[in-house]
């Protein structure tokens, strides 16, 4: 018997390499959420001067110092859980295992509140096509069955219905998984190829319908009483002055919910099919998410004018994609952007099942989680990791049901986000200085130093969550948080006692690169 078999659970994944190019550039931009980016993630929290698309510009630029630390340990260390097996080889197996562990949690409460709120997207959909198609209907099931529960709060019976809605739809996509690792993927790729082609037809349909623009966005404002100003002439697409606070005031916003984002190929490259794939994987995936957002925001400041945009952003009613459909008239047009935007929340749930299985997977592998969540069926897919998904998932689906206040308190643990990332660029500088890479260790210092700013601004910042307006930490979220990293450190503690008692340091795991 070799030395890793007795250190791993056993020699070989059993992964199976069948993800393509195509399926992992969609992994990707799934991970970094362009549609949701230009929906209510991000714009309603602009201030006067600042400039989204010189902002995501800025994200973009500062993303490419992580984008070299991801690509080059990719490929130098191409293992299911990705950056987990880069922290806990180049740094400390318990520091891997704590943080992959809290990026796991938080990553299925922030999963679980995307399925709960994608009635947002349903209601909005259903709001402002029933506007302008005058549609009784439409409007009446906005109004009272799905509801938006980031405006209106549900009645028992409304959230029940938003449950179900969840819940079935996150059943699907772990069936996919389940009953075929391959069509997971494909899964993915679908999705993400019609809610990317849906986004470039709302850019083009806002393009079409420029000169017209404030004649066709009346109804919206009108319809739903903004306190928005709609201006008689043609306004710059430049504020008067361009603020550079207010500017990277905007930066968390996009770091947070875009552009670092970048894991998910990585999670999965013991699946990739040859080393093109892991060498463009990320890069395309990062280049593709830029255009869209840059363009998406740009386009919106040239058709609607900068001040008109200011003012109407903050209302959450107005963004990108309520703006294309607004002014898309057509039926079919409106619909299928619609459609789009639906689908953009739906896809990220279904990278997402894909890649927190490969983290189980990743920590049952070393032997810290139970050794069933690595085993695989005859369909090559990890079914007991995916079922751990599921039934974590049903459960954080309920908070939302009995409180959305708790619900929203959640999103401030995206501060886990930033200090994950963090603890990755300072394993890409150790790795950089240990085997002498020059650019690995100024990426490494770079990345950590803007990880480092991120997680201060995230911890402070109001607009985070994390923060209350007065100074005091939400206790929910502080709550949620701490406990997440405590969860980690236990869990660490509870393997390494278990496992000793059967012979094993699990400590030895850390040393070695685990196989394909």
């Amino acid at each position: 018997m070799s030395r890793k078999s007795t250190i791993f659970v056993r020699e070989t994944s059993g992964l199976i390499k069948n993800v393509s190019l195509l399926d992992s550039i969609a992994l990707n931009i799934g991970n970094m959420s362009a549609g949701i980016a230009l929906f209510q993630s991000i714009s309603p929290y602009i201030q006067p001067g600042g400039v989204l698309w010189l902002a995501s510009l800025i994200g973009f630029l500062f993303a490419i110092p992580q984008l070299i630390i991801y690509v080059f340990l990719s490929m130098r260390i191409p293992r299911t859980g990705g950056d987990y097996v880069w922290i806990s080889r180049s740094l400390n197996g318990g520091l891997g295992v704590t943080m992959a562990m809290a990026l796991m949690i938080e990553s299925t409460a922030y999963f679980a509140l995307i399925a709960f709120f994608t009635s947002s997207a349903i209601n909005t959909v259903l709001t402002v096509i029933g506007e302008y198609q005058h549609s009784p209907l439409l409007l009446n099931i906005a109004n009272n069955v799905i509801v938006n529960p980031a405006v209106t709060t549900p009645t028992l019976v409304q959230s029940l219905i938003i449950y179900t809605i969840s819940a079935l739809t996150f059943l699907i996509i772990i069936l996919l998984n389940i009953f075929k690792a391959k069509w997971g993927y494909k899964l993915v790729t679908g999705l993400g190829i019609f809610s990317m082609l849906t986004l470039v037809m709302a850019i083009v349909v806002l393009g079409v319908n420029a000169g017209d623009f404030y004649s066709k966005i009346s109804t919206l404002i009108s319809a739903n009483n903004l306190n928005v100003t709609i201006p008689s002439t043609k306004q710059s697409f430049l504020p008067p002055t361009i603020s550079l606070t207010a500017t990277l005031f905007l930066l968390p916003f996009f770091a947070l919910y875009t552009y670092p984002w970048m894991q998910a190929g990585p999670a999965v490259a013991a699946e990739f099919k040859g080393k093109r794939t892991l060498k463009w994987n990320l890069p395309i995936s990062l280049i593709i998410t830029a255009i869209l957002v840059t363009i998406g925001f740009l386009e919106m400041d040239l058709i609607a004018g900068y001040n008109f945009n200011v003012q109407a952003y903050p209302t959450f009613v107005y963004n990108f994609w309520t703006a294309s459909i607004a002014v898309a008239s057509n039926a079919i047009l409106q619909w299928i952007i619609g459609l789009g935007l639906i689908a953009w929340n739906i896809y990220v749930l279904a990278y997402g099942v894909i890649v927190f299985a490969r983290y189980v997977f990743a920590l049952s592998f070393d032997r810290v989680l139970p050794s069933k969540f690595s085993e695989l069926n005859k369909y090559g897919s990890p079914v007991y990791a995916h079922s751990l998904d599921l039934a974590f998932t049903l459960l954080l689906l309920l908070i939302p049901v009995f409180s959305i206040n708790a619900a929203l308190s959640l999103y401030g643990a995206t501060i886990l986000g930033s200090l994950y990332f963090l603890v990755v660029s300072i394993a890409g500088l150790v790795f950089g200085i240990k085997n002498k890479n020059y650019v690995l260790q100024i990426a490494g210092i770079i990345s950590a130093g803007y990880f480092a700013y991120l997680t201060y601004v995230a911890a402070t910042n109001p607009d985070f969550g994390f923060m209350e307006p007065n100074g005091v930490p939400n206790l929910i979220t502080t709550a949620f948080v701490i406990g997440t990293l405590l969860i980690g450190v236990l869990t660490y503690v509870l393997s390494k006692v278990i496992n000793k008692r059967r012979g094993i340091d699990i400590d030895l795991a850390f040393k070695e690169i685990p196989p394909e």
